[in-house]
C-alpha cells in the first residue's frame, strides 16, 4: 500500500535562551558568551503512514508530538531530515489560525478556505455546508473577534474539514468544546475513516485513541521508542508513565 506521509530522519533543534540583553552595550560586551543552549525536540524520527491509515502520536508533554505535526503541516521546517505528504492536507492544529479577527465569519470562511487551497468556486459550493456544521448562521456577518471560543472553534473546524482533504492532522482539537460538539467532530473523523482518508492524531485521551486508531507511534525525548498496534503501544506508554 502506498504511503501518504513519509517521515525520514527528522530532527528539530530549538534554542533555549537563558538571558536576553537589554542594551546594545550588553550585547557587545557579552558577544562571545553563549546565551542559549541547544534543545532537540525531535531526533532522527522515521516512519511512514499508509494511505487510509489512522495513526496516533502519543507521549508525554514536551516529547515532540506537536512539533512533528507542525513540520508535517509545513508550519515549521525540520533542522534535519524531511517529511513528504501526498495529497491535499488539512491541519487541525490551532483552530482558526488563519482567521482575521476584524473580518466577519463569512469573510473568514473565504479567507481561511483559500489558505487551505480551495478556489472561490469550491468555497461557494461548500459554503452552506460549512455554515450548517459550524452552527453560526445568526452571527455570520459579525466580526469573529466578537465570537465566543466555542463559535470560533466550530467555524475553524468546519472550514478545515470541508476542504476535501486526503490527509488530516489533528492535535488535541477534539478535546476542546462542549460534549455535543466533540461528538460531532468525532463523527466527522469517523466519516473520513470510512472514506479511506489518512489521519494522524495527537491526543492524551488513550481510550479515544484505542477507539479511533489502528496504530500508535510512541515518542519519548523526541525519539520513536515504539511503533505498532495501538493496543500494544498504549500499555508501553502507560508503563513509562507509572511512578518509580
Amino acid at each position: 500500500m502506498p504511503s501518504s506521509i513519509d517521515v525520514k530522519t527528522v530532527s528539530k533543534q530549538f534554542r533555549l535562551y537563558h538571558r536576553r540583553y537589554d542594551s546594545l552595550k550588553e550585547r557587545l560586551v557579552n558577544f562571545s558568551r553563549p546565551t542559549y543552549e541547544a534543545f532537540w525536540a525531535l531526533r532522527d524520527v522515521t516512519f511512514d503512514v499508509k494511505d487510509g491509515e489512522t495513526v496516533a502520536l502519543i507521549g508525554g508533554n514536551g516529547q515532540g508530538k506537536s512539533t512533528l505535526l507542525q513540520i508535517a503541516a509545513g508550519i515549521m521546517r525540520p533542522t534535519e531530515g524531511s517529511i513528504v505528504t501526498r495529497g491535499r492536507l488539512a491541519a487541525l492544529l490551532e483552530i482558526g489560525a488563519g482567521f482575521h479577527p476584524d473580518l466577519t465569519g463569512r469573510e473568514n470562511i473565504y479567507l481561511n478556505g483559500s489558505l487551505l487551497g480551495l478556489t472561490k468556486k469550491e468555497l461557494d459550493q461548500k459554503f452552506d455546508a460549512i455554515v450548517a456544521f459550524a452552527e453560526v448562521e445568526k452571527f455570520l456577518d459579525n466580526q469573529v473577534k466578537h465570537y465566543s471560543t466555542g463559535m470560533y472553534l466550530r467555524l475553524g473546524f468546519a472550514v478545515a474539514t470541508h476542504v476535501d482533504p486526503r490527509i488530516i492532522l489533528v492535535d488535541e482539537v477534539l478535546a476542546v468544546g462542549d460534549e455535543g460538539f466533540q461528538q460531532k467532530c468525532l463523527e466527522r473523523m469517523r466519516s473520513f475513516q470510512r472514506e479511506g482518508r489518512t489521519i494522524v492524531f495527537v491526543s492524551h485521551n488513550l481510550d479515544l485513541i484505542q477507539q479511533m486508531c489502528q496504530r500508535a507511534v510512541l515518542l519519548h525525548d523526541g525519539r520513536v521508542v515504539a511503533d505498532g498496534r495501538a493496543t500494544e503501544v498504549i500499555p508501553e506508554y502507560r508503563t513509562r508513565l507509572a511512578p518509580g
